[in-house]
């Protein structure tokens, strides 16, 4: 099932890649020291091992004044200054500060139609735990051979590679702003119940939830997102729970549907129609929920050095423009230690 869910998301999105398909993402780290440019090439070698998507990234460094220098709303600027080769794997950046040198970040900027967002962050939790420990922890090949992943075809699959130029090239500033706050976590009944009252504030009239169709997977590269809507009447009547119940409902049906597919031709023509029926959903808003990630914190060993202090990123503008519209918007989420970490978008 994982290998179908790769396959379609991958030929979901358009051909070739332009910077609108970009998650950019932050990870921010206490360290004893910071580790060096040469520490990050080293460890996303063994990224590269037995993978079918991504042979090399790009890798710079770049040191901010403070961390509040270097906010979430440039992180889409940072992929079109600082990336010239978007199109051709992903970028790689360590992020230091000069009025902490006892904090460093992990910066990546991975193509949607190949890495989703809780991939990326796991990405980032794994490069620090093999730059720690100096071995791979990525494990591509077992997590490869766990799920049975054909890798022999996925050529066919990828994205050319090759720069695609258009007007959304000179978008750097993002058409919504993000409201951060810190709070404590809730269950998940009670987080819907949150989430349905921005709904029903927003006069949104669907709840697009993009649910992650392998969480349990070891397997660090590839997009498992699925795209499930819940609209509103069903919202409107029921608790946090019972829209639980609802998108569950729908995530069986979807997986039995990409369960039929078989040949690349199918794939194509299924995920041509991926994101237009996004669009058929008007005032739409989303929720993108990583759950509780604690367990990979990098506090497990050597735990005075590269522990997770705080995980930003925010959805590619290919999908997240529409949060910007009329009684739209997009809530997103990671629990770390007891802490959800939330991100509201707000209409500039």
């Amino acid at each position: 099932m994982v290998d179908k869910t790769i396959r379609l998301s991958v030929m979901s999105f358009p051909r070739p890649l332009n910077v609108t398909q970009f998650y950019p993402a932050l990870s921010t780290y206490n360290v004893e020291q910071p580790f060096s440019i040469d520490d990050y090439r080293e460890a996303a070698s063994h990224f590269f091992d037995k993978n079918p998507f991504f042979p090399k990234c790009y890798v710079i460094e770049r040191q901010f004044e403070s961390p509040e220098s270097f906010p979430i709303s440039s992180f889409q600027g940072i992929v079109l200054d600082e990336y010239p080769n978007y199109y051709d794997g992903f970028l790689l950046m360590s992020v230091t500060y000069k009025s902490d040198p006892n904090i460093q970040g992990i910066f990546t900027a991975f193509p949607m139609s190949m890495q989703d967002g809780y991939r990326c962050f796991r990405f980032h939790q794994a490069l620090m735990s093999t730059m720690k420990s100096g071995k791979d922890q990525f494990r591509n090949a077992e997590a490869i051979a766990e799920i049975q992943l054909q890798t022999a075809d996925l050529d066919q699959y990828l994205p050319e590679r090759k720069p695609l130029i258009d007007e959304d090239e000179a978008v750097r500033m993002m058409p919504w702003e993000l409201r951060e706050t810190i709070e404590p976590a809730l269950k998940i009944g009670s987080y819907l119940d949150m989430v349905k009252a921005e709904f029903l504030k927003r006069g949104s009239e669907n709840l697009l939830v993009m649910k992650n169709a392998s969480y349990a997977s070891n397997l660090l590269f590839g997009n498992h997102l699925m795209f499930l809507f819940v609209p509103r009447e069903v919202v409107a009547r029921s608790s946090g729970i019972e829209i639980r119940d609802y998108y569950k409902m729908l995530a069986i049906e979807a997986e039995k549907t990409v369960a039929q597919l078989e040949t690349p031709e199918e794939f194509a023509q299924a995920g041509a129609a991926v994101l237009p029926g996004i669009g058929t959903h008007p005032r739409r808003f989303g929720v993108n929920n990583y759950g509780d990630v604690s367990r990979y914190d990098g506090s497990d060993f050597s735990s005075t050095n590269g522990t997770l202090r705080k995980y930003q990123w925010h959805m590619p503008l290919i999908v997240s423009r529409g949060a910007a519209a009329e009684g739209s918007g997009m809530h997103m989420t990671i629990t770390l230690n007891g802490k959800a970490h939330n991100f509201l978008t707000e209409r500039r």
